[in-house]
């Protein structure tokens, strides 16, 4: 019954469409196809809808610890972050899982068993090789995957000549190198080529830190994407990538000091043992498009995924609490044993055929594609606590673990996806009217469910604003992760997490002193069904693993974009938001989601010197409110608390010494020659990012903060030719 009335309204669309267009065609394609335009250069131009276009060269020049495009990402309308260590965000009340990214329309994935920012590393994205980023926090159409908060979309560069690259830092470096084969009018191929490379060490970061010990962090990838054009009727891509991250870690002692002026209190712990974790990935892609005509494309698509992922560690700690001011006066004194023997083998392939059909003033896209995934997972995970110098044995001399997790799991599986979506723009008034609609089809046979996902959107063009409204179905079906509960073991019927949503904006475009502005606020709601219960240490997502709960999430964004300096851009974005759910059965009604930060501001800056554009600064402020957090392996009522909010500010330096005072280039080879000096954490605020939970002498418990990177400086030095 729902595919029916779906089918009715995408055939009632069309003709609607069909009847307005006859009053003046413009351009069909162009409204809603993801619009590709430099984020600088689109600074009081039309276009940019519900994607944030973002020039990926910020992502080399903007000061920050984690770098990358996730970095500028964290800055745009409707993101939120509380961790520097991490390339993962949160949008618009929902979690790490529910983003997806793209790079040259394939979906790409993130290592499984990672627990902490510390083990993170490099994200998929290099943004030496990107060309164009879009990004949307949400109204997205069909043509994006089963997910319910986010997109990245990213394009890899197809280059027309030779370029490179060369960076060093204290964390790390990389290099790139990109070029194409003389392009002759009779020649029968055209060749073009991209490939880089990066290392990164957080050890220099991660020493800043209340624990310390031997850090050895290492983490590589190389990416290589390969582009050829045959006559003017086929183009072949392929894309290779390579990841291996380890982690090392040999704890030495911890000293935290936290608590208010009146009540100070001192935490220490000696360590013994160790962690190492690695994780490597992989991925190949291919692609071939034929244009028959410039109204028609047919593109077929293939990808594989494999990730190959291990967590061994072994750390005894012995510590105890006391009130700083009296160091005989001991709270909490007692140790814990932690251990894990975690392994995880992941095989992702994907099998598409992409079609892009331009008729009269439709331009029609659709897909079909087949997904088959398998998953090898073995976890022995255990926690071990005691607070009086002995372990309790209530249970007739059995130890009581505080938290014992054995697995063994295999999940294979099939996914079939389908979308269709159609375009169409005409004149209207005094203005411009963009209709995109279209529906998604998914079916998983792990859990035999079917879902369908009908989406539209509205845009309005007229004078100086741009209106839109965006509304349609969002369910995100289930993906390993979410299968697996607390207790380690895989629920195969976990279903699709239900998510009906309503966006609406507007973007004004003004001028002030004679540069270009943009000013762009939304208003959205999302109603939510069957969710998935879950709690949030660090970067690891526990779920309940099964479908319990409903919620909602509701909020509005600001942005506001432009030339604050001349030829340079700045933004700040401010976000209000709630978001909540009720558990079923749990007799406590609607209790705050692990993601509900209700106020998040962010701001970048960029200015140089009047006289000597060569040298410049940029500063990047991110302030947040405080999320909820609650016992360890307690119900989620009991999740109520709140950190204490988030706040951070990185300032960057440089010296261009390949450009004049007027910013032209000095040598004919060389674009840029740039020395850069980072401060991280300028003002030194201390931030939590999670608790470590101990049991005073009188059995209550203490949250310990665990406190992320203090100030740290990097001096950077790159090279552009």
């Amino acid at each position: 019954m729902r595919l029916r009335c779906i089918y009715m309204v995408f055939v009632s669309l069309w003709v609607y469409a069909e009847a307005l267009a006859q009053v003046g065609v413009v351009d069909a394609d162009t409204v809603f196809v993801d619009q590709e335009l430099d984020h600088v250069e689109v600074v009081g131009k039309r276009g940019g809808g519900e994607y944030q276009a973002i020039d990926a060269s910020k992502a080399l020049e903007v000061a920050g610890a984690s770098g990358g495009i996730e970095g500028v990402v964290k800055s745009q309308m409707g993101v939120a972050s509380n961790s520097e260590l991490s390339s993962q965000y949160r949008v618009r009340g929902g979690n790490f899982d529910e983003n997806m990214v793209y790079v040259n329309n394939i979906e790409v994935y993130k290592p499984f068993l990672i627990r902490s920012g510390e083990q993170e590393g490099l994200s998929f994205v290099n943004p030496d090789m990107v060309d164009r980023v879009n990004f949307s926090s949400g109204g997205f159409d069909v043509s994006f995957a089963d997910k319910m908060s986010s997109v990245l979309d990213v394009k890899y560069k197809v280059p027309h000549a030779w370029h490179g690259s060369a960076r060093v830092s204290l964390l790390g470096a990389s290099a790139h190198i990109e070029g194409a084969s003389n392009r002759k009018e009779d020649a029968a191929v055209d060749y073009s080529h991209i490939t880089g490379f990066r290392y990164k060490t957080n050890k220099y970061l991660l020493g800043s830190m209340d624990t310390k010990g031997e850090y050895d962090p290492t983490f590589f990838d190389v990416q290589s994407f390969h582009t050829w054009v045959i006559g003017n009727k086929v183009k072949v891509d392929v894309l290779g990538y390579y990841a291996s991250n380890r982690y090392k870690l040999e704890p030495k002692d911890r000293e935290t000091k936290f608590g208010t002026l009146t009540d100070p209190k001192t935490f220490v712990i000696y360590f013994e043992g160790n962690e190492d974790d690695r994780y490597k990935t992989g991925m190949v892609a291919g692609s071939v498009t034929y244009y028959p005509n410039a109204d028609h494309s047919l593109s077929l698509t293939s990808s594989m995924y494999r990730s190959e992922e291990q967590e061994n560690y072994d750390v005894l700690g012995e510590y105890w609490l006391q009130q700083a001011s009296n160091d005989d006066e001991k709270i909490g004194v007692g140790g814990y044993l932690e251990h894990a023997r975690n392994e995880l083998f992941g095989a992702v392939s994907t099998y598409s055929l992409r079609g892009s059909d331009r008729f009269g003033a439709h331009s029609l896209r659709w897909e079909a594609k087949l997904q088959a995934e398998r998953f090898s997972d073995y976890m022995n995970e255990w926690e071990c606590r005691d607070s009086s110098g002995y372990l309790a044995s209530p249970n007739d001399g059995i130890i009581d673990f505080d938290r014992c997790v054995l697995a063994d799991n295999e999940l294979k599986s099939r996914r079939l996806m389908a979308y269709v979506m159609d375009n169409v723009r005409f004149e209207l008034g005094n203005g411009y009217l963009g209709l995109n609609y279209g529906v998604r089809l998914s079916r998983w046979n792990a859990n035999g469910q079917t879902i369908v996902s009908p989406r539209v959107s509205l845009k309005y063009y007229k004078d100086s604003w741009e209106y839109r409204l965006c509304m349609g179905v969002y369910d995100q079906m289930p993906f390993f992760r979410e299968l697996r509960g607390v207790d380690g073991r895989l629920n195969k019927t976990v279903k699709a997490q239900d998510s009906w949503q309503v966006v609406c904006g507007a973007d004004h475009y003004f001028t002030a002193s004679g540069r270009p502005f943009k000013f762009t606020v939304e208003a959205y709601c999302k109603l939510m069904r069957n969710l998935n219960p879950y709690s949030i240490d660090n970067v690891r997502i526990r779920y309940m693993a099964d479908n319990c709960a409903k919620g909602y999430a509701a909020g509005v964004d600001f942005k506001i974009n432009g030339e604050l300096v001349e030829g340079v851009e700045s933004w700040a974005s401010l976000s209000l938001m709630k978001t909540a759910e009720d558990v079923e059965g749990d007799g406590h009604g609607w209790i705050a989601r692990p993601s509900d930060q209700r106020v998040n501001f962010t701001l970048f800056f960029q200015d140089y010197m009047p006289s000597n554009k060569s040298v410049g600064a940029n500063l990047n402020f991110i302030m947040g409110s405080g999320l909820p957090f609650g016992p360890p392996n307690s119900p989620r009522y009991m999740q109520k608390s709140r950190m204490p909010g988030y706040k951070r500010v990185d300032l960057g330096l440089f010296k261009d010494f390949g450009k004049t005072r007027d910013g032209e280039k000095r040598w004919k080879m060389v674009n840029s020659s740039r020395l850069g000096l980072e401060v991280f954490n300028l003002f030194d605020f201390s931030n939590t990012i999670s608790y470590f939970w101990i049991s005073e002498v009188g059995g209550g418990k203490y949250a310990v903060p665990n406190y992320l990177t203090a100030r740290r400086i990097n001096v950077k030095l790159s090279i552009e030719f």
